[in-house]
């Protein structure tokens, strides 16, 4: 039988990676969604990069709609 606080910190450290995981995930997510706009701006050649920033802000909504499923999921 495993001690306690054993089982504890591998609670723990499977917590940590988990999360961090999460973070990651929302890095890739935002920055995947911020180069494809900059990317469709530059191809328009356009002065502004107002595509750059709507893609920058759908990236942050899809990553934050991801981070509220998966931890209400893990529950």
């Amino acid at each position: 039988m495993e001690n306690p606080k054993e089982e504890n910190s591998g609670k723990k450290v499977n917590n940590a990676a988990k999360y961090s995981a999460i973070g990651f995930q929302m890095i890739a997510t935002i920055g995947l969604l911020t180069f494809i706009g900059y990317k469709i701006d530059q191809s328009r050649q356009s002065k502004s990069n107002i595509i750059t920033a709507m893609f920058a802000l759908a990236g942050v909504g899809i990553a934050i709609y991801q981070v509220i499923r998966q931890v209400t999921r893990n529950q």
